[in-house]
């Protein structure tokens, strides 16, 4: 009988130490499939992020262009004006620079 308390005993810390392996074993594969769902939620939510920054961005750039454009159209408006302005000069300076020759060699 003492013989028999025993053996079960004994088969009972098997089972124990069995069950214990086993929830270790289990709590590890747990742990995984929540690192690697933990990772692939990061990834998606880094994909996500970096999508809608590159889309604000975007938005961004766009309505930058409709700003500079306006400008742009002004400051090339100006720049034509500046030019004109000054081939009226160069062209009353050229004159005067060829009265000024004429008259000092007597050419008229």
């Amino acid at each position: 009988m003492l013989v028999d308390m025993i053996k079960d005993i004994r088969v009972a810390e098997d089972q124990a130490e069995e069950a214990k392996r086993k929830a270790h074993a289990e709590a590890r594969k747990i742990v995984q499939e929540a690192e690697l769902k933990a990772s692939e939620v990061f990834q998606k939510s880094l994909a996500a992020a970096e999508a809608e920054g590159r889309e604000i961005v975007a938005a961004a750039e766009k309505e930058g262009q409709s700003l500079v454009a306006p400008i742009q159209q002004r400051a090339e408006q100006e720049i034509e004006k500046v030019i004109g302005a000054a081939r009226e000069k160069q062209e009353a300076a050229i004159t005067k620079v060829m009265e000024r020759i004429v008259k000092t060699y007597g050419h008229i």
